[in-house]
């Protein structure tokens, strides 16, 4: 009963902060270049937002603060990666491996925040502040509490069909994060009257999806699939000792150590029938 509630209060907690993130992707569709870029404002309500997560985690018992210092430490190796290769190669980035394994392993508020965070302390380190900022907080969030999903239909096992399986996930969280970030975009970047696949502002669903989808695959596409692909590569390969690394730190430091009160009673006495009664 108690591992059911934790899991409602994590879930309702990371289900609002989804919720208010996707009003955030959507609006610029509605507004194209009125959406305001409160940069700073957004970056902070979705690093507090992964904050609060990780408060409901521990407070339910999902995690541990001793595990928070897998996080930073993970966050601050994920963010330096990304200083030493701020682009990739043609779109690939290391840093999804360490998100997606630390999510699968620690559970899905664990992925959001290590997700969010790394993003935010890579953009400080490579003076990457833009618009952009908050979205990329909340689309790399979504991959890691989406690996923590994974992790838990899977028991967090590290064998061979459940890595297989995370990698396609790391596959397809991939092309996802490169798709939600030009979602955004996509309204800001064409001039409305400069192409056919530009944003403009009162058309139908039915042709604002048909402009996107000729946008995206002639622009962004192959650019996200050497992402997922190289998201694949690694959590094939060095997915599994890596999780299992993790899921040594998470089964050590959730262990909660009690001490068994000894039981008070009355031990019979039997006394033999042969030892007489005193006159």
């Amino acid at each position: 009963m108690s591992h059911a509630i934790a899991d409602h209060a994590e879930d309702a907690a990371l289900v609002g902060i989804t919720a208010a993130g996707l009003i955030l992707f959507i609006a610029p569709l509605l507004l194209g270049s009125r959406f305001p870029q409160a940069v700073v404002l957004f970056s902070a309500l979705v690093a507090v937002s992964a904050l609060v997560v990780l408060a409901v985690a521990i407070q339910t018992h999902r995690l541990s603060t001793r595990l928070l210092t897998i996080l930073a430490a993970l966050v601050a190796v994920d963010a330096v990666m990304r200083l030493v290769i701020v682009i990739g190669l043609l779109g690939f980035s290391p840093i999804f491996f360490l998100i997606i394994a630390g999510g699968f392993a620690m559970g899905p508020s664990f992925g959001f925040a290590s997700g969010a965070l790394t993003l935010l302390l890579s953009a400080v380190l490579t003076a990457g502040l833009g618009p952009w900022l908050p979205y990329q907080m909340l689309a790399a969030g979504w991959v890691g509490m989406g690996a923590g999903y994974v992790g838990r239909l899977t028991g967090h096992s590290t064998s061979r069909l459940s890595m297989v399986g995370l990698a396609i996930y790391g596959a397809a969280a991939g092309l996802g994060y490169g798709l939600l970030l030009d979602l955004w975009e996509w309204p800001l970047v064409l001039n409305p009257q400069g192409s056919a696949l530009s944003w403009t502002a009162g058309i139908g669903i039915a042709e604002l999806s048909r402009r996107f989808a000729g946008f995206y695959l002639r622009t962004s596409l192959l650019y996200d699939a050497f992402r997922a692909a190289g998201n694949f590569i690694l959590l094939v390969t060095l997915g599994a000792p890596v999780a299992l690394a993790l899921n040594r730190f998470r089964r050590r430091f959730l262990v909660r150590w009690s001490v068994a009160e000894p039981a008070l009673g009355v031990t019979p006495v039997n006394i033999s029938t042969d030892v007489g009664t005193p006159a």
